[in-house]
């Protein structure tokens, strides 16, 4: 049987090792066969390494990736061979209680490529029908690669109800902190408030369509948020990072009538203290984000627009093979989005 080369996690106590398996191939009537071009590198990624993400081992990593079909199941009609695709990694049952109510984000039975089941930090990978969207042959794979964070943050905006003139602050200027900032603006926000302790993301938030930018390290975020928008406060304040101290910070840079969006991941049973009072009597709104929902079509429409410019997001790409170096790219802060080439 033909080999791959793949990164596979074998346990937070095993870590993870770059090795040859098998080729897979279709054997369901729905399976897609996907040759991948590019996969992205997440935060989740290194969180499933250090144990603060569930995962189930031995699993190949990747979830955000694109590729070309070339094998499909006998019952596929949307996709054919030759095809270029991006994968929704989130396979929902369509039955539950929340599919079908809309809500597939929020599915019972969920799973997920690159976490639970092999993904595409490899060169071939399986996916359900129903996970894989064709996209236009002459978008780059370089936008491509972009669009399953993309369509987590375009739900974000959507629940958010970002609107034309809303003063946003965004907490975090990694990719999906910078991916919000360049959706917003498309939206017609503004001003739009971005912080972040490192100053290559700070200056990144800038060309990509922040107004002002703040450093907590030398500026207090609250009034900064304050003195842009003449003491009113955010209409949309969202937190990217993941913190229990920058989710709190986010209810206080939110004003009257405004949303607090927690978009960033805090490790479970973390609490963040809050006042009922406020948040009733000036009707703030605290929004919970969490990957996509129905979200997929309008990203891809984003990113073949280049509305989020993945030239300048995109700042580092590492062969499988070179999987270590670029966790300690990420770890160091150096690189903003990271992508491997199998």
């Amino acid at each position: 049987m033909k080999k791959m080369l793949a990164v596979v996690f074998h346990g937070v106590d095993k870590g993870y090792r770059i090795e040859k398996v098998d080729v897979p191939s279709v054997k369901g009537d729905y399976d897609v066969l996907i040759e991948v071009k590019l996969a992205g590198l997440c935060g989740t990624d290194p969180a499933i390494l250090e144990g603060r993400h569930p995962a189930s081992p031995p699993v190949i990593l990747g979830h955000e990736y694109t590729g070309e079909v070339v094998d499909v199941g006998d019952k596929v009609k949307n996709v054919d061979v030759g095809d270029h695709v991006v994968v929704d990694p989130n396979i929902k049952c369509g039955k539950c209680y929340y599919c079908r109510i809309g809500k597939e984000n929020l599915c019972e039975n969920m799973t997920t490529l690159g976490i639970y089941i092999n993904g595409g930090f490899t060169k071939y990978n399986v996916a359900p029908e129903t996970a894989v969207y064709k996209i236009r042959d002459d978008m780059r794979w370089r936008d491509a690669v972009l669009v399953e964070p993309v369509s987590c943050a375009v739900n974000g905006v959507m629940r958010a109800n970002v609107k034309v003139g809303d003063a946003v602050a965004i907490i975090g200027a990694g990719p999906m902190g910078l991916i919000w900032t360049q959706l917003v603006k498309h939206r017609g926000a503004g001003p739009i408030i971005v912080s972040d302790l490192v100053e290559k993301r700070l200056k990144m938030a800038k060309k990509l369509g922040a107004d002002i930018t703040v450093n907590p390290r030398e500026e207090d975020f609250i009034e900064a948020v304050k003195n842009a928008t003449d003491g009113r406060m955010a209409d949309v304040c969202v937190e990217v990072v993941g913190s229990p101290a920058t989710v709190e910070q986010a209810i206080r840079a939110t004003g009257y009538g405004g949303r607090t969006v927690i978009f960033g991941t805090t490790k479970k049973g973390l609490k963040v203290p809050i006042e009922p009072y406020s948040v009733m009597r000036y009707e703030k709104e605290i929004i919970g984000s969490f990957i996509a929902n129905h979200t997929f079509l309008p990203a891809i429409a984003a990113m073949y627009e280049r509305i989020v410019n993945s030239d300048m997001l995109i700042t580092h790409e590492f062969s499988l093979d070179q999987f270590g170096e670029a966790l300690e790219a990420h770890k160091s802060g150096e690189a903003i989005k990271i992508v491997l080439k199998p």
